[in-house]
């Protein structure tokens, strides 16, 4: 195919005129992009004509061909002169359905009686009499109460069970009573840490460009209106907006084909990467990106219809564009989260510096925003969701800035929408004791302003006790009789002074009780030994660095001990807000960047090395003996880990992982802190006792015989199995099904050793063949229109009666 110029200009990254300027007749209608050159319109795929005005039908699904009918995309048929999913009428009468975005926009265009409408069948060919939810994929014949569907079954949160997923069953839990939280990182296009399989949500905010200009960003924001969603209303005639995605994720990203979507009338590209076109519609491209760097994907936006502006951008991971809405988060970052019982959503929600102020409930972000980095956070409606999918205990850290009605709103969403079997945490804001953060300075503001102290510190310090209280308060307003079992509020203040701890809390007094919690950090430094022996560090074997954690350990049990006296005697319970290892040059976060370049290196090289596993464990165990075993720990009690994924630097080893899709098991924090919980939470399990798939008269499963798992295939209903010889797997390990795919005949078997790490497997059924797969690759595959994915736990269709399930 020849390649358009148009196309040479955005892979180069170059300037070109504005279609006003090219004269293009009409403006291509919004049909087509204007060859520069020759002031002439290339039509989108499925629109034909000089100017681009005549639809042949496709809507974005299909090709045109020559007699200007449609050749339509796979699942997608053309009937009534369009591409429509195959919708058919009980009298015979045929409904047109125009689809911008498959998930979230319909509009239908009746070609008889309306009546016909409640009549309407969803011709998917389902054997559940259920109506299709995408191209070729059946629902599910009730609604999932506690899930979500997937070609026909409803697939359970972490702790439902049953057809419709509405039956609780805490025991499949796989963080059931463990007290180990974590930390979540923030979000940002540059972030190595992936949530979303739409990559945009977590863009760059936009940058304005002109054409003819060199400028990177010509900060032109404020002469354009812009939508509530954060999308340009209207352009002036030269100038695109454009945001990075994808910033230093380098050669972790996701190799292959991206669907870049949008509604509304506008022109989208791409630049910084070399790519391929593979399709062009309106409101769709599908682009080749197999050569990702570090620098990124730059989204570009132009040419707007004012009065369709172009809105609802999105760029979807490969594979995932007929899941996305109902599945958002990437399955590689849930995996290795799924044992922890409480997610900390910090710096998710950009707690730190949270603006603007005052911080008002119609200036959040809400999930159908153009991006979800940025001061405002990302939304509440994805903390929810993410909590809800893991059964997880959500901890929220409420801007310092939120007026009354915002407190109130998001507590009101958060009851509404939030599975009732989950407490909620409640602090506000974070560490505002710390200097290097805006809400210190505004909390001292605010006390000084209303006469708290006449010391700057102190009245900061009272105003924190003044508006933490209020906003429980407010909290348990919205939960009224509720409030005791499901809303925990948290006060915190610094660790390290326990004397500055204790005046905070002897200012608090009575109002103590407004709180269930008291939290702390649980860093360990290894005695500062990055800091009181910078120079001799880079010589030191890790052994030799280890002693130095080792020699740490009397000091943080006497800490642990401290502040959970301190805790019983004001009647509330110990948590921790944030812990894990904190080896670094500590001046590189106090005194402006200030760090030894080979202190650093020996610092990040002792938080990746094997002794560090132990340390891990070692600070854990004091916290379990101190903390979580003794008998006044009911609802406290968690570690939250600090952080989930971020990149090592001078300013510490703060992540887990260092980027999603890490092996972790290489990873010596990992190792340690899954060998501590498998350890204290034996019988927790790491992932459902059995797993079934039935297709017709076949059905395939991994089931637990004995405390012993297997996989195989039967043909009679369950009666007999041929078991499979899963390859990579050691006794103790948990099996799993996750899918079979119905076209080609293979089935998707992940085994989870007992530190919660998984390996990845395809069986092809024909072939008798097995292979290996990446975490990305597996997932990916999974997300397939023709997937089969397991019954919803005990739903088992009887195939369970020889199995422990």
């Amino acid at each position: 195919m020849k390649v358009p110029l148009l196309l040479s200009f955005l892979a180069l990254g170059l300037n070109f005129p504005s279609l006003c300027e090219a004269g293009c007749p009409s403006n291509c209608h919004y049909n087509g992009k204007c060859n520069v050159r020759q002031s002439t319109c290339h039509c989108y795929e499925g629109f034909t004509g000089s100017d681009c005005n005549t639809a042949c039908g496709c809507n974005g699904r299909g090709t045109c061909l020559k007699d200007n009918t449609c050749k339509c995309d796979e699942g997608w048929i053309y009937s009534g002169g369009q591409c429509i999913w195959d919708c058919h009428c009980s009298n015979g009468i045929v409904i047109v359905l125009m689809v911008s975005d498959i998930f979230t926009s319909y509009s239908l265009t009746i070609v008889a009686d309306t009546s016909c409408l409640k009549q309407c069948i969803w011709d998917c060919h389902c054997s559940n009499g259920a109506k299709c939810i995408g191209p070729g994929e059946c629902g599910c014949s009730q609604p999932c109460k506690y899930g979500d569907c997937r070609n026909g079954q409803c697939q359970c949160w972490n702790g439902y069970k049953g057809v419709e997923c509405s039956q609780y069953d805490p025991t499949i839990m796989t963080n059931n009573g463990i007290k180990m939280g974590m930390n979540l990182g923030g979000i940002s296009y540059y972030s190595s840490e992936l949530k979303f399989v739409d990559i945009a949500k977590q863009s760059q905010e936009w940058i304005t460009q002109r054409d003819g200009q060199n400028s990177w960003d010509t900060k032109e924001h404020d002469i354009i209106q812009w939508t509530t969603d954060g999308y340009p209303a209207s352009l002036p005639d030269g100038m695109r907006v454009a945001k990075l995605v994808y910033r230093n994720f380098g050669v972790h990203e996701e190799n292959g084909q991206y669907a870049i979507l949008w509604d509304g009338d506008g022109e989208v590209s791409i630049k910084l990467t070399k790519y391929k076109i593979l399709s062009n519609q309106k409101g769709r491209m599908v682009v080749e990106l197999n050569h990702l760097n570090k620098g990124g994907v730059l989204l570009v936006v132009g040419n707007i219809n004012p009065k369709n502006p172009l809105r609802n951008l999105r760029m979807i991971a490969p594979g995932y564009e007929q899941i996305y809405n109902r599945f958002p988060f990437h399955p590689v970052f849930l995996e290795n989260l799924r044992r922890y019982s409480e997610l900390r959503f910090m710096d998710f929600y950009a707690t730190n510096g949270h603006g603007p102020e005052p911080t008002t409930w119609s200036s959040r972000y809400t999930d159908t925003f153009h991006t979800q980095a940025g001061k405002q956070g990302g939304a509440l409606e994805h903390m929810i969701d993410l909590s809800n999918r893991l059964g997880t205990n959500p901890w929220f850290c409420i801007p310092h800035a939120a007026d009354d009605d915002y407190i109130t709103k998001f507590a009101t969403m958060v009851r509404d929408k939030l599975r009732p079997d989950l407490k909620i945490y409640v602090e506000y804001s974070n560490e505002v004791w710390n200097g290097i953060f805006r809400q210190t300075k505004y909390t001292r503001e605010q006390g000084m302003a209303l006469k708290l102290d006449s010391r700057d510190f102190k009245a900061g310090l009272k105003y924190y006790n003044k508006r933490s209280t209020e906003m429980i308060l407010l909290w348990n307003k919205v939960f009224g009789s509720n409030a005791k079992d499901r809303v925990f509020g948290v006060w915190a203040w610094q660790t390290g002074y326990q004397d500055y701890y204790r005046q905070a809390i002897e200012d608090l007094g009575t109002r103590v009780q407004t709180f269930r919690n008291i939290a702390i950090t649980g860093y360990f430094d290894c005695s500062r030994v990055a800091d009181k022996h910078a120079k001799e560090l880079p010589q030191m074997n890790m052994t030799q660095i280890q002693q130095y954690c080792k020699a740490e350990l009397p000091k943080k049990e006497a800490e642990f001990k401290h502040y959970m006296d301190m805790a019983k005697a004001h009647g509330v319970e110990l948590a921790m807000y944030e812990g894990g290892p904190g080896v670094m040059e500590s001046s590189a976060i106090a005194h402006f960047g200030q760090a030894n370049k080979a202190t650093t290196e020996k610092a990040i090289a002792f938080n990746k090395d094997i002794h560090m596993e132990e340390s891990v464990m070692d600070v854990l165990k004091l916290w379990n003996k101190v903390v979580v075993n003794d008998p006044a720990t009911k609802h406290g009690g968690f570690f939250n880990y600090f952080s989930y994924t971020s990149t090592p630097s001078k300013y510490g080893s703060w992540g887990m992982l260092e980027y999603t899709g890490q092996d972790p098991k290489t990873v010596a924090k990992f190792r340690g802190v899954q060998r501590f919980l498998t350890s204290i939470y034996s019988t927790v399990p790491r992932g459902p006792r059995c797993s079934f798939i039935k297709n017709s008269a076949m059905a395939y499963g991994c089931y637990n015989t004995a405390g012993k798992f297997d996989c195989g295939m039967t043909d009679d209903n369950g009666r007999t199995w041929n078991n499979f010889n899963v390859p990579e797997r050691s006794p103790g390990d948990t099996l799993v099904l996750d899918g079979y795919n119905k076209k080609k005949d293979l089935v998707y078997i992940r085994v989870t050793d007992n530190l919660g790490a998984n390996t990845y497997h395809v069986y092809n059924l024909k072939s008798q063949q097995w292979t290996s797969s990446t975490n990305f690759l597996y997932y990916t595959e999974l997300a397939d229109r023709d997937i089969l994915p397991p019954q919803s736990n005990s739903n088992y269709l009887g195939l369970d009666s020889h199995f422990n399930c």
